[in-house]
């Protein structure tokens, strides 16, 4: 199990994402940082620092999930709550860690995630900027889970020369559905560089996400060789 998720937070003008932060657990205590290359450019661009950790030269440690975080969690005295595990494909006994790497610890009221650390052995992710795609609108229609997907390096792209675009084939006919999330572009990147063998699909849809800001959420699952 990867035991590393790292924290994106989301330019709520431009959606430009950036990987500010790591979360790491050791099965003793759990460890948080903040990390460059990205968070300069981050504070550069509106961020500030995440709540509860406010001095972003410092490294936190718990034995226990941070109360910051945990607060991001679907509360077990909800009435729903087993409702919403299962939505997630969640156990009664899962644990914070796992039920945070499967919601994301997403929240309606700010623009931070925390994702799985790049991992080649088992890579899902949310496809990004569907709208800035036209053919979104023919996705919509289309779309099916377990539907076959293919990655492109978008060759054009003027703001990440690791941009890779999400095509949808159905019917013999391809779409472009969106993009991978820049916090595995370079990765993803250098596996198609080297011409890895991988399969793409759909695992699952939701046309009417409120926390995710796309057209329509869907979550890519892939398999290397």
């Amino acid at each position: 199990m990867n035991n590393e998720m790292w924290l994106i937070w989301k330019n709520p003008q431009t959606r430009r994402r950036y990987k500010i932060g790591v979360l790491t657990y050791n099965k003793q205590q759990y460890l948080f940082k903040y990390v460059n290359p990205e968070l300069d450019d981050a504070r550069k661009n509106g961020f500030g620092f995440f709540p509860g950790f406010d001095n972003i030269h410092k490294e936190y440690i718990s034995k226990e999930l941070f109360a910051n975080i945990e607060t991001r969690l679907p509360n077990p005295a909800r009435p729903d709550y087993l409702e919403i595990l299962n939505s997630y494909g969640l156990e009664k006994d899962s644990t914070k860690l796992e039920i945070l790497k499967a919601t994301k610890g997403r929240l309606l009221t700010d623009n931070y995630e925390f994702v799985p650390a790049f991992d080649k052995v088992k890579v899902q992710f949310d496809v990004a900027g569907t709208r800035h795609c036209p053919d979104v609108k023919k996705c919509l229609k289309l779309i099916s889970v377990n539907d076959k997907l293919i990655l492109e390096l978008d060759q054009n792209n003027l703001y990440d020369k690791n941009a890779l675009k999400v095509i949808l084939i159905k019917n013999n006919k391809y779409y472009h559905l969106g993009y991978v999330p820049r916090y595995y572009s370079k990765e993803l990147t250098e596996l198609l560089k080297n011409n890895v063998e991988y399969s793409a699909m759909v695992q699952s849809l939701n046309f009417e996400s409120k926390i995710n800001d796309e057209d329509i959420s869907v979550v890519v699952k892939l398999i290397f060789n």
